[in-house]
């Protein structure tokens, strides 16, 4: 009896997952810098004969430019700034705190989040699970969480409506790695969006 039901709830999981995995992004509502407004209308997008044109923020070959604010999943995100290498920060944090390899670097990403529910409703955040970059190699790099001795790291959290969060979220990324794009991905249900990042 107990098999069966565990059957039953890992069937049910599966499918829940495939139907947030087939999100559409059609929650996703990106508000351009305003001397960036007209740019973003004729962005053209870069296609290929397998691809369809993406939404703007929708894909990583259509990212939201630098200083949008993206609205997805009931909060408004917004990336402040990068603090690019970031090596220093950590070491001085504490001398045990992982040390990238030969080639790569620590990139810190400032975000700010503002839950737009109502007073009464939380939003959730994972700063390990939620997040990620992807550069020109093509390959995702999730959050460090593991630093210690480090301040301004933004932490998982639970915040209610109209409450607004920041900190930095740490990467690391390759040295050479250019065309950053910053990742949002909902663990089960809601909308992925990209940002672009700056190059420094």
């Amino acid at each position: 009896m107990k098999a069966k039901f565990y059957l039953i709830v890992t069937v049910i999981v599966i499918i829940l997952a495939s139907l947030a995995c087939g999100s559409s992004n059609s929650g996703v509502s990106v508000n351009p810098p305003n001397d960036n407004a007209a740019e973003v209308e004729e962005q053209p997008v870069a296609e290929s004969e397998a691809t369809e044109a993406k939404a703007v923020g929708s894909a990583r070959s259509n990212p939201a430019p630098m200083g949008s604010e993206v609205v997805a999943d009931d909060m408004a995100f917004k990336v402040l700034s990068i603090i690019r290498p970031a090596d220093d920060i950590v070491i001085e944090g504490n001398q045990f705190n992982t040390k990238p390899e030969s080639g790569q670097e620590y990139l810190f990403v400032e975000l700010q989040i503002t839950c737009q529910k109502s007073i009464d409703e939380k939003c959730s955040l994972s700063s390990f699970w939620n997040f990620s970059v992807i550069g020109s190699s093509g390959v995702s790099k999730d959050a460090e969480w593991a630093l210690a001795g480090v301040e301004g790291l933004l932490e998982s959290i639970d915040f209610y409506g109209d409450t607004t969060v920041s900190g930095y979220l740490p990467f690391i990324v390759r040295q050479d790695e250019i065309d950053l794009v910053f990742v949002y991905e909902p663990l089960l249900f809601g909308d992925t969006f990209y940002l672009a990042l700056p190059n420094q």
